[in-house]
C-alpha cells in the first residue's frame, strides 16, 4: 500500500468544496469490494470500481456494463480513488472535477477466478493474484453484485489507459439491457433525484457489502423465531416477506461440502439432492444460508403434504423418481455468515443487501421477494390463498435460537402448534380414533387446550396410528386431567400437531380446531405457547413488539396462484389480520385513490367449473360441435381450420386451440375487457387470409352477448358495439374468427369516481361528451421502435428486432421514473408485435381531450430529456432510429389490444402484462397462445390491480 497512491486523486479536488471523501487509505479484512458508479457529470458515465491495496482502481465506463459477451465496452483507467468513495451518492458542485450527480449503481464482492480458482475467503492471495494480473494487462473475476452476477474480463488495449470491459459467457450472460435498472442499490434513488431530494445519509463504505467479526463456519445454529402479530401496517422501519409453508431449513457450505439441517436437528442433506448439488457448486468456500425448503404439486402449487412425502424417501431411486413429479426450491432470506465473517450481528436491512449480492439463484435455489410495502404484499397473499406475510424490522440483528419480536408472523388464519399428549375413541368409521387430546409446555408442566377430529382424514388416520402404538403409557401427560366423555388412550408427548383454530375460550380451550398436520420438524420440547401468549400475540400488532407464539417459523418466496390461477380474495379476505385497505400507497409513496372501484365484474368471472366444462368439451374430436357454457350453447365450426401456421419454431396453432387458450385466460382476461366497446380484428380464414376490421355489429347475435350502443359523432348516428363481459361471449368472438380485441380505454359503468358524469352516451354528441365513455381509466403511451433491420421490405413497417426492442425497453424506464416524478405509477405489456403499452391508471377526472393533453406534454418533456432517442414526429422518414411515442391513443373510440389478447402475426405471440422487474429481461416472442396460461398459472395476473388502485391527476399536476 503506498502512501501516494492517492495523490493524483487529491490534487483533482477542493475537500472544502466538494462533498466527496478525502484521501484516506484503508487496511481492512474479509472479501474485497466492487463498487459501480453512475456518474452524470460532462457525460453520462459508470465508474467501475474494484478494491485492491486499500484503494479503489478505477475505469470510466462510457456506454455502462453489459450481460451481453458480445459488448466490448470501453473502460478508461482513471485515477484511483479511495476506498470511503465506494459509497459516496451526491451531487459534486458545478466547477468542481467531475461535477455532476452520482449514485451507486451497484455494488458487492468480487474474487479473481482466472482458472476457475476463488479467493473470497482470502483477501491475501485474491490482491496478490490481482497485482499480478493487472501488470500483464489482463484481468479475470467473478462479481457478486445485485445487477451484475458472473465472470467478466478487464483486457489492456494498445493504448495504456483504455481497456475493454467484457462479459465472460457463462450461465449470467444475457442479450438483457441491464442499465435499464436506473436506480440506486442504496438509496432507491434516481441520478434527478439526487438534484431535486434531500440527499440520504451516507452509508460507510465498509458495510456496503459483507462485513462482520472473523469466526470459522458454526457447525450448527438455532433459527431466529419469530413472535406473532397481526396489524398489516405499512411502516418504514420494517420489511416485509411472504410467509409460505415449508420445511425451515440452515444450508452450511464449506470447502464444497453441503449440510442442510432443519430447526429440529434433522439433517435433510441426501432427502434434497437437487439443493445440495447447487449449493456445493457455489463460488463460495464457506457460507451459511437461512431460508425454506417448498416443495410443489403437479399443477405447480406449494404442497406441504409433497414435502413431507419427499422427506421420508430414502433410497436414490425414490428421490430421483420424486425430482421428477415433486420438484422443490430453496427460498433463502437470510445470510448468516459468508467467507469467513460472523453476519448475525449486521442489521436485516444489512444482511439482505449482502444476500441479494451474494445467492446465485438458480432451477433449486431461490431469494425470498421482499417488499416495503405491507397491505400490498398481504393482499397478494391473500387473493392467492396463502397464510400472511413475515414483517422484519430493518435495524434487527440475528439472535440464534430465540424467538424475537423484531420478526413477526401475520396470517389470516390463526394456526399454532401443540404437543399431543393422548387419542380419545371415535364412532363409526373413525371408532379406533377420533380425536387428538393437545397441550402446551408450561414450564415443566403439559397444559390441556382441548381436542381435535375435524381434518382426520383416511391417510392421516393410518400414519397416525401407526406412530401412536409406540408412545402410549397409562398416566395423562398433562398437568391437569382432561375431563374426557369416551375411552382415552394416552401418549408420550413426543408428537407435535398443527391446527388451524378460530379463538380460544375464556377457560382456555381451543375454538373451532381443526387438523392440519404433524410437524417432524418442530420439538415438542420448544412448544410453549398456550391461550395468554397466542392471544396477546394476535391483539398487539408491531406498535408493542408482539408476543411469543409456537409456530413453525416461514421465510418463503412470493405466493405463486391456485391450481386455478384465479383469485381467492373472496375466501382469504373475510379472514383473520385486520389489513387497512382504505387506501394504498405506491412505492414512491404518493396516495392512490382511497376508494376501492368495485363493480359486479367478480360475480362475471367464469367459473373454474364452467372453464373446465368447455375445455372438457372442446376436446370431442368433431369438426362442428354446440357447447353447454352455463347454460348458454356456443355454436362452434371449423374447429381444425388452421389460424396460425406452423413453422420451424413453432407448431400450428388452430382455431380449436385459440378457443381452448380463450377459455383458460378468461378469468385474467374478461376484467380487461368487461363494459368497454369492443373492436374486433377478425381473420375468418387465418392469418394469412383476409382481415376484417370491424368495429360495430348490426347482424344478429346470440343472448348472452352484450351490446352496447353510442353515438357517432362522425355521422350524426347510433353504432352498436360488442361488449365482452362473460365467457360465452368470449368464445363465440373466437368462433367468428376474432383474432385481436381491442378495446376502448374507457367504461360504460358509473363509479365512485365518476360522480359528476352520466350514462347517456347514445342520444346526442353532447351526451356523449358528458358520458363515462369521455373519461379514460388511463394514461395511454404506446411506444413504438423505428429501428430496422434491414430486412424489411420498402416501406414496411420495423419488423421486430432485439436493438429495437432493447431500445424501446429503455424508453418505458425513463417514461416510468418521469412519471414517478409526478408521484404517478404505471404498468407495462407487450404489445405482442415490436413495441409496448405504458398506462396509468387514473380516476375517471379528466375527459379523453384533457388526458391527450397530459400524455403529449409529459412525451415532449422526455423527449427534451433524450432528443436522439425519442421522436413523436409523424412523418415516418424522421422516426426512423429512434423510439416512437404516440399520445395519440388518449383519444374517445381509439383502441388498443387488450391484455392478453393474441395478435395475427406469425407464432401466435399475445399481449402480455409484466412487472417492470419482469421487463428487464423480457422479449416480446417469450408470450404465445402455447405457453401464456402456463406462466398465468404460475404469476396471475399482472394488471389485477389496475381498475381498483388509481390515482388523481388533480394532485398529481397540483404538485
Amino acid at each position: 500500500m503506498k502512501k501516494q497512491a492517492l495523490d493524483r486523486y487529491a490534487a483533482k479536488r477542493k475537500f472544502t468544496v466538494t462533498p466527496e471523501p478525502g484521501p484516506k487509505l484503508v487496511s481492512r479484512r474479509g472479501p474485497l469490494l466492487f463498487v459501480i458508479q453512475k456518474h452524470a457529470a460532462t457525460r453520462l458515465h459508470y465508474d467501475f470500481r474494484l478494491e485492491l491495496d486499500g484503494v479503489l482502481k478505477s475505469w470510466a465506463v462510457p456506454k455502462g456494463p453489459s450481460l451481453d459477451p458480445a459488448d466490448k465496452r470501453l473502460a478508461v483507467e482513471v485515477e484511483d480513488h479511495p476506498f470511503d468513495y465506494g459509497s459516496f451518492e451526491g451531487v459534486i458542485p458545478d466547477k468542481q472535477y467531475g461535477a455532476g450527480n452520482v449514485i451507486v449503481w451497484d455494488c458487492g464482492v468480487y474474487s479473481p477466478d482466472e482458472g476457475g480458482k476463488y479467493s473470497f475467503s482470502d483477501r491475501r492471495v485474491a490482491e496478490e493474484r490481482l497485482r499480478q494480473e493487472l501488470k500483464d494487462g489482463k484481468l479475470s473475476f467473478f462479481l457478486c453484485g445485485e445487477k451484475l452476477k458472473g465472470s467478466y474480463t478487464l483486457v489492456r488495449t494498445k493504448l495504456t489507459k483504455q481497456w475493454l470491459l467484457i462479459k465472460h459467457r457463462d450461465r449470467f450472460a444475457q442479450a438483457n439491457d441491464v442499465l435499464a435498472k436506473a436506480a440506486s442499490v442504496l438509496s432507491g434513488y434516481s441520478l434527478d433525484d439526487m438534484a431535486t431530494s434531500d440527499l440520504p445519509k451516507r452509508l460507510d463504505a465498509s458495510l456496503l457489502a459483507p462485513a462482520g467479526p472473523p469466526e470459522a463456519v458454526p457447525k450448527t445454529l438455532a433459527p431466529m423465531l419469530a413472535d406473532i402479530g397481526d396489524e398489516v401496517r405499512t411502516d418504514p422501519k420494517w420489511l416485509y416477506e411472504p410467509k409460505l409453508d415449508g420445511y425451515r431449513v440452515l444450508a452450511f457450505v464449506e470447502d464444497g461440502k453441503v449440510r442442510l439441517l432443519s430447526r429440529k436437528g434433522i439433517d435433510y442433506t441426501a432427502p434434497f439432492p437437487e439443493v445440495t448439488s447447487e449449493l456445493a457448486q457455489l463460488p463460495y468456500d464457506r457460507i451459511v444460508l437461512d431460508g425454506e425448503i417448498v416443495a410443489f404439486d403437479p399443477q405447480g402449487v406449494p404442497s406441504f403434504n409433497a414435502l413431507q412425502n419427499r422427506a421420508k424417501l430414502k433410497t436414490d431411486k425414490e428421490i430421483a423418481e420424486a425430482q421428477a413429479t415433486s420438484p422443490i426450491a430453496y427460498v433463502c432470506f437470510d445470510l448468516l455468515h459468508f467467507a469467513g465473517l460472523n453476519l448475525r450481528g449486521s442489521r436485516y436491512f444489512d444482511r439482505r443487501r449482502y444476500l441479494t449480492q451474494c445467492l446465485l439463484p438458480s432451477a433449486h435455489i431461490q431469494l425470498v421477494h421482499v417488499s416495503d410495502n405491507a397491505e400490498k404484499l398481504y393482499a397478494a397473499a391473500m387473493d392467492r390463498g396463502f397464510e400472511g406475510i413475515v414483517a422484519k424490522r430493518k435495524d434487527s440483528i440475528y439472535t440464534p435460537g430465540k424467538r424475537s419480536n423484531a420478526w413477526q408472523k401475520i396470517k389470516a388464519v390463526q394456526s399454532a402448534e401443540f404437543v399431543v399428549g393422548g387419542y380419545t375413541k371415535g364412532k363409526g368409521a373413525r371408532e379406533p380414533l377420533g380425536a387428538l387430546l393437545l397441550g402446551y409446555w408450561d414450564k415443566k408442566n403439559l397444559r390441556y387446550v382441548g381436542h381435535v377430529g375435524s381434518g382426520l382424514d383416511e391417510k392421516t388416520f393410518a400414519d397416525l396410528r401407526a406412530r401412536v402404538a409406540k408412545l402410549t403409557r397409562k398416566t395423562p401427560p398433562f398437568a391437569d386431567k382432561p375431563d374426557l366423555h369416551r375411552p382415552t388412550t394416552w401418549l408420550e408427548p413426543n408428537l407435535v400437531a398443527e391446527v388451524n383454530f378460530a379463538s380460544f375460550t375464556p377457560d382456555g380451550n381451543l375454538r373451532a380446531p381443526v387438523f392440519l398436520r404433524l410437524r417432524d420438524d418442530i420439538k415438542p420440547g420448544d412448544v410453549r405457547s398456550g391461550p395468554e401468549q397466542i392471544g396477546k400475540g394476535n391483539s398487539a400488532g408491531r406498535s408493542n413488539g408482539g408476543t411469543r407464539g409456537a409456530e413453525s417459523e416461514d421465510g418463503a418466496e412470493e405466493t405463486p396462484t391456485s391450481k386455478s390461477g384465479r383469485s381467492s380474495r373472496a375466501r382469504s379476505s373475510k379472514r383473520g389480520a385486520k389489513a387497512t385497505r382504505a387506501s394504498s400507497t405506491t412505492s414512491t409513496g404518493s396516495r392512490a385513490t382511497s376508494a376501492r372501484v368495485e363493480s359486479d365484474a367478480a360475480d362475471r368471472s367464469p367459473s373454474q367449473d364452467h372453464i373446465d366444462s368447455a375445455l372438457e368439451q372442446l376436446d370431442q374430436k368433431p369438426n362442428r360441435l354446440d357447447i353447454n357454457v352455463g347454460g348458454a350453447i356456443v355454436r362452434l365450426t371449423n374447429l381444425d381450420r388452421e389460424y396460425w401456421p406452423g413453422d420451424k419454431k413453432a407448431k400450428s396453432v388452430t382455431k380449436r386451440d385459440l378457443l381452448r387458450y380463450l377459455a383458460g385466460v378468461s378469468p385474467y382476461m374478461l376484467p380487461h375487457l368487461q363494459d368497454r366497446p369492443l373492436t374486433m380484428i377478425r381473420m375468418p380464414e387465418g392469418i394469412n387470409g383476409e382481415r376484417f376490421f370491424q368495429k360495430h355489429w348490426s347482424q344478429a347475435k346470440p343472448d348472452y352477448v352484450d351490446s352496447v350502443t353510442v353515438f357517432s359523432e362522425h355521422k350524426d348516428e347510433r353504432h352498436s358495439y360488442v361488449v365482452a363481459n362473460n365467457l360465452p361471449t368470449l368464445l363465440w368472438l373466437g368462433q367468428v374468427g376474432t383474432l385481436e380485441f381491442h378495446v376502448w380505454h374507457s367504461r360504460y359503468t358509473p363509479g365512485p369516481d365518476t360522480p359528476a358524469q352520466t350514462a347517456d352516451f347514445s342520444s346526442s354528441i353532447e351526451a356523449l361528451e358528458s358520458s363515462v365513455l369521455n373519461y379514460p381509466d388511463y394514461l395511454v403511451f404506446d411506444l413504438d421502435p423505428y429501428i430496422y433491420s434491414g430486412k424489411e421490405a420498402q416501406g414496411a413497417e420495423p419488423e421486430l428486432n432485439k436493438k429495437g426492442f432493447a431500445m424501446g425497453r429503455r424508453v418505458a424506464f425513463w417514461l416510468r421514473a418521469l412519471l414517478k416524478e409526478m408521484k404517478l405509477d404505471a404498468v407495462v405489456k407487450t404489445s405482442g408485435k415490436t413495441g409496448l403499452h405504458i398506462f396509468v391508471p387514473i380516476e375517471r377526472t379528466v375527459n379523453f381531450d384533457e388526458a391527450r393533453r397530459i400524455c403529449e406534454m409529459v412525451g415532449r418533456h422526455l423527449m427534451s430529456q433524450h432528443p436522439k432517442d425519442i421522436t413523436m414526429d409523424w412523418s415516418i422518414p424522421k422516426r426512423t432510429g429512434k423510439i416512437f411515442i404516440d399520445y395519440n391513443m388518449n383519444v374517445r373510440g381509439k383502441t388498443l389490444n387488450s391484455a392478453y389478447s393474441p395478435r395475427g402475426v406469425p407464432g401466435a405471440p399475445v399481449s402480455m402484462p409484466l412487472t417492470w422487474e419482469e421487463l428487464e429481461a423480457a422479449e416480446p416472442t417469450d408470450f404465445t397462445i402455447a405457453n401464456a396460461l402456463q406462466r398465468l398459472s404460475k404469476t396471475g395476473d399482472r394488471w389485477r390491480d389496475v381498475s381498483t388502485t388509481k390515482y388523481s391527476l388533480s394532485r398529481a399536476l397540483a404538485k
